[in-house]
C-alpha cells in the first residue's frame, strides 16, 4: 500500500466510513508501522504519518466538540469519547463511532456467541432507618418515604432525591437515623443526598447516610465506587451563618477522605488491590487508617489519584487522567494499559457475571467503548486488540483454550 492510500484509508476511518475489510488493511499495516521504523519512515517520503493521522483523527474530534453532546442511558457522554476514536493495543485498532440518535457504540461486527448478556440499568435497594426496603427501580416517581424532617423523592429520571418536608432545624434524632443505598452487581445509581450533595453510584456499591447530617461534619461510609460532587455547606451559629464550612468526609475500606467542597471519585473494591480516589476540582486530605490512629495522610491537588494498598497501608499519589476515573460515570469503560484481571472484575460487576480466570494471561488493554452495549461487544472489542477468544455459557465467561 503506499501513502497516498494509507492516508485515504485513515481519512475514511477519522469519518467513520471505512469498511471492515479497510479497517483490517489499515491495522496490518499499522503494526507494520510500529514494528520497523524504517518502513514507517520510507512510506512516510521524509514525513510522518503518524502525524498525518492523527492530524485527521484530531480534526474530527475537533468537529465533535462542537456539536452538543446528548444523553444516553444514565449518563452524559463527554465530547474526548469523540465522533472516531482509534483504539491502539495490541497492534490493532478498534473503532468507535456516533449514530444518529447520538450514542457512542461500537462498530458493528458479526460476533459468535450462543450466549448473550445485557448491559446493566439503573437499580438499587434503599432501606431505611426502621429496616424497610424499598426497590429503587420498581417503585413509581414521587414520593417513597418520609424520616424525621426529610422526604425522600424519587424524580422522573429515575433519581433519589432527598429534600426537606417541613420547616425547622434537623434534630439529634434525625441525625443517627441512618439510611444505606445499595447498587447490586449489573446497576448504577444517583442521587442527591439530604445535605444537597450529588452521589453518583457505581455497581457492587453501597453507601450509608445519615437522614440528616451534623451541624459540624457530614460524615457517609462507602464500599465500592462512587462520584461526589459535594454541597457547599457553612456553619450556622445562633442562626447566622458563620463562614466556616462543614467537612464532608467519606469513609471507605482503611482510609477516610475529608471534603471541602469538591468533586471526586472514590473506588474501594474489596477485589481490587488497592483503593483509589481521584481529585477533579476543589481539594481533599486522604487518610490511611483513622483519626485517632493515621498511618499515612496526603493532600490532593485536582488532576492526581492516591492509592492505598492493602499490603503497604502506604498512599501514594500520582498525577493521572480524571477522565479515565470517572468514564463509568459518564457511561464508558475507558481502559488505560488496564490489566485483564480488573477488566474482568469490571466486567462482572457490570453484567453480573462470572468470569472463569484460570488461563488468563497477564495481557493489558488500552480503549474505550460504551458501557450500554451487550457483553458480546465487549469481548469482542478485546478479542480483536489481543488475539485471545472467549465463550459466554449462561453468566460465565471463561477463555477458549
Amino acid at each position: 500500500m503506499d501513502k497516498k492510500a494509507f492516508l485515504q484509508i485513515a481519512d475514511k476511518i477519522s469519518k467513520g466510513v471505512a469498511t471492515e475489510e479497510e479497517v483490517v488493511l489499515f491495522n496490518s499495516y499499522y503494526n507494520h508501522f510500529q514494528e520497523d521504523e524504517q518502513v514507517w519512515e520510507t512510506l512516510a517520503e521524509g514525513e510522518s504519518i503518524g502525524e498525518e493521522i492523527r492530524a485527521k483523527i484530531d480534526e474530527a474530534i475537533k468537529a465533535q466538540e462542537e456539536k452538543p453532546v446528548r444523553s444516553f442511558t444514565f449518563a452524559y457522554v463527554k465530547v474526548a469519547a469523540a465522533v472516531a476514536l482509534l483504539i491502539v493495543s495490541a497492534g490493532l485498532l478498534y473503532i468507535i463511532k456516533q449514530d444518529r440518535k447520538g450514542a457512542m457504540l461500537a462498530e458493528k461486527t458479526e460476533v459468535q456467541y450462543k450466549n448473550d448478556v445485557n448491559p446493566g440499568g439503573n437499580k438499587a435497594v434503599l432501606t431505611l432507618a426502621d429496616g424497610s426496603s424499598i426497590m429503587l427501580d420498581e417503585s413509581e416517581n414521587g414520593r417513597l418515604a418520609t424520616q424525621g424532617n426529610m422526604a425522600i423523592n424519587k424524580t422522573g429520571n429515575g433519581k433519589i432525591v432527598y429534600r426537606t418536608a417541613k420547616a425547622g432545624d434537623s434534630n439529634s434524632a434525625a441525625s443517627m437515623a441512618y439510611n444505606v443505598i445499595t447498587v447490586p452487581r449489573g446497576g448504577s445509581y444517583r442521587l442527591t443526598l439530604p445535605d444537597g450533595t450529588e452521589v453518583w453510584l457505581n455497581a457492587s456499591s453501597s453507601l450509608k447516610f445519615p437522614v440528616s447530617f451534623d451541624k459540624d461534619e457530614r460524615l457517609v461510609e462507602l464500599k465500592g465506587e462512587a462520584y461526589f460532587e459535594v454541597a457547599y455547606k457553612v456553619k450556622a451559629e445562633r442562626g447566622k451563618q458563620k463562614g466556616e464550612r462543614v467537612p464532608f468526609v467519606v469513609r471507605s475500606g482503611g482510609q477516610i477522605v475529608e471534603v471541602l467542597g469538591t468533586h471526586f471519585n472514590i473506588s474501594a473494591y474489596n477485589d481490587e488491590a488497592s483503593i483509589k480516589t481521584t481529585l477533579l476540582e476543589g481539594k481533599v486530605r486522604v487518610t490511611a487508617g483513622s483519626k485517632q490512629s493515621p498511618k499515612d495522610s496526603k493532600l490532593l491537588k485536582p488532576g492526581q489519584q492516591s492509592e492505598l494498598s492493602s499490603v503497604q497501608r502506604e498512599i501514594i499519589v500520582n498525577e493521572v487522567d480524571t477522565e479515565e476515573a470517572i468514564a463509568w460515570k459518564n457511561g464508558m469503560f475507558q481502559f488505560s494499559d488496564s490489566d485483564l484481571r480488573s477488566i474482568m472484575n469490571e466486567l462482572e460487576r457490570w453484567y453480573d457475571i462470572e468470569v472463569d480466570t484460570k488461563g488468563m494471561p497477564e495481557k493489558r488493554f488500552n480503549g474505550i467503548i460504551p458501557r450500554n452495549v451487550k457483553l458480546s461487544q465487549v469481548l469482542d472489542m478485546m478479542e480483536k486488540t489481543s488475539g485471545l477468544k472467549f465463550k459466554i455459557e449462561g453468566r460465565r465467561v471463561s477463555m477458549l483454550q
